[in-house]
C-alpha cells in the first residue's frame, strides 16, 4: 500500500469487499444496529473469538443481514474501523493539539494539556481503538494503514514543532526528532494502556497528578542526583 494514496487504498477496500464507505447517515437501521453490536462484540472477543452468528443476535438481525450487507466477517471489521482509520489519517485530528502547543505557555503545561486531550479523545472512543489497535496485529492492511497513513500524518504535523522546539533551545538538539515524538507518544499510549487495563497497579492516582508526572519524566527523566550521566 506505500505506492497509494489514502482515497486510492479506501476504493481498492470497498472494491475487494463490496462495501459501502460513503457517508454514514446513509446506513439503515440494522446496519446501525449490526456495526454497534459488533464494536461490543470484536471488542470482548477480539475478531476471531467473534462470530457473526452473536453479532447478528446481539443486533437483533438474521444473519444472513450481515453477509448482505458487509460479505464477511472481514468486510464487517474493515467497515467498522476504517472511517475512524481515515479520521485519524488526517491532520484535523491533530487540530486541538496544534492548537494548545501554540499557547506562550512553558513546554511542562503545555505537554499537559496535550495529554489530558488525547487521553480523553481516546477514551471516549476506546472500544474501537481498542479493536484497531489489537486487529492490526493480525491483518496487514490495518497495519498499514496505520504505519503509511496515520503515522506519517502524526509524524509530518509533529516534526515541525519539535524542530521549532529545538531551535528555540526547549528540547534537546541532540536527539534525532524521531526519538523526540517517539517518547512523547510513548509515555501517552503507556498511560491509556495502564489507564484501561491495569488501573490499580500502574494508575493509581488522579488523572491531574498522573498528566503531571508524565510530562515531568518527559522533561526530566528518572535518574536520581547519585545517578552518573551519560558520559561522566
Amino acid at each position: 500500500m506505500t505506492d497509494k494514496t489514502w482515497d486510492e487504498w479506501i476504493e481498492q477496500i470497498a472494491v475487494e469487499y463490496e462495501l459501502n464507505l460513503g457517508k454514514q447517515d446513509k446506513e439503515t437501521e440494522k446496519q446501525k444496529r449490526i456495526l454497534e453490536a459488533a464494536i461490543h462484540t470484536f471488542s470482548e472477543k477480539g475478531f476471531s473469538g467473534a462470530s457473526t452468528q452473536e453479532i447478528a443476535k446481539r443486533a437483533n438481525v438474521a444473519e444472513a443481514t450481515i453477509f448482505k450487507h458487509y460479505r464477511s466477517k472481514k468486510g464487517l471489521l474493515l467497515r467498522l474501523v476504517i472511517p475512524v482509520i481515515s479520521k485519524l489519517a488526517t491532520p484535523y485530528i491533530l487540530r486541538s493539539v496544534l492548537k494548545i502547543l501554540e499557547k506562550d505557555a512553558p513546554l511542562y503545561q503545555l505537554l499537559q494539556e496535550v495529554y489530558k486531550d488525547r487521553v480523553h479523545l481516546v477514551e471516549r472512543n476506546w472500544k474501537k481503538v481498542k479493536i484497531i489497535v489489537v486487529e492490526s496485529l493480525f491483518h496487514p492492511e490495518l497495519r498499514e494503514a496505520l504505519q503509511e497513513h496515520v503515522a506519517r500524518t502524526f509524524y509530518q504535523v509533529m516534526s515541525e514543532k519539535v524542530e521549532k522546539w529545538k531551535a528555540e533551545g526547549r528540547v534537546r538538539n541532540d536527539l534525532p526528532t524521531h526519538v523526540v515524538i517517539r517518547s512523547l507518544l510513548s509515555i501517552g499510549v503507556g498511560y491509556i494502556l495502564a489507564r484501561n487495563i491495569f488501573p490499580d497497579v500502574l494508575a493509581r492516582e488522579l488523572e491531574e497528578k498522573e498528566i503531571a508526572w508524565m510530562a515531568d519524566v518527559l522533561l526530566n527523566g528518572i535518574g536520581g542526583p547519585n545517578e552518573p550521566r551519560r558520559g561522566e
